[in-house]
């Protein structure tokens, strides 16, 4: 929710500077690309230091069990089925970018053509600079659409170097807690890749370990799997 709040924001943001500022075209569709990107980083390093903070609070409770990045690492070797899953990420993760020359094709096309159209066409009824504005709109919101459409690719599951259990909830990597109960979705445990994988948000995390339906025992109490 907040993401379509701060992407219509913005789409109204710069589709009020063109209008009123046509001459700086480059400069607003540059500030357009670095602002969303500039934004991930931002949102990134907030997820980050409230993943510390969780994680200093749990550690502070009784330790039920650990994995080390050693132990991890032997189990991955042994999982021969890893390398061709990560080929087949590697391939879907490449496919929203066969929709750039689309988006090119658009900005070539609507940008020149749709608001001096606008501009004619509902210019006499709310005024030239309302319609031109009303152009942008919709050429922003168009790209807004196809990027939420297209620019999905598949997640891949987070793999957990290192895993410290508390009953307080999960520090993982000594970086991010999680504190209990840890609403998940799509949990699953597979027995012969020796690993427990959890869906929690839009992250996946794995966690590979050596007796896996003791992992399991602990971790269903920590858990709270959610309905889809």
């Amino acid at each position: 929710m907040r993401r379509v709040l701060i992407t219509l924001l913005s789409i109204l943001g710069f589709s009020a500077v063109l209008t009123f500022f046509p001459a700086e075209f480059f400069t607003v569709l540059i500030l357009y690309f670095v602002f969303f990107f500039g934004l991930s980083i931002i949102m990134g390093l907030r997820s980050y230091r409230k993943g510390v903070v969780a994680a200093q609070e749990i550690s502070r409770g009784r330790p039920l069990i650990e994995i080390d990045e050693k132990e991890v690492n032997k189990l991955l070797e042994k999982d021969k089925e890893l390398i061709n899953e990560y080929k087949r990420f590697a391939r879907a993760s490449f496919m929203p970018l066969l929709t750039l020359p689309i988006f090119i094709l658009l900005a070539t096309f609507l940008f020149p053509t749709l608001p001096p159209l606008a501009e004619s066409g509902l210019g006499p009824v709310v005024g030239r600079e309302a319609a031109r504005f009303l152009s942008y709109v919709v050429v922003f919101g168009i790209f807004a659409v196809i990027s939420m459409a297209t620019f999905r690719p598949p997640v891949a599951p987070r793999i957990v170097r290192n895993l410290k259990v508390y009953e307080a909830g999960l520090v993982i990597d000594k970086s991010l807690g999680l504190k209990a109960p840890i609403e998940v979705t799509d949990y699953k445990i597979n027995e012969e890749r020796k690993f427990v994988e959890f869906k929690l948000n839009n992250q996946i995390f794995r966690i590979y370990y050596k007796d896996i339906k003791e992992l399991d025992s602990i971790l269903s109490k920590l858990v709270r799997r959610l309905k889809q």
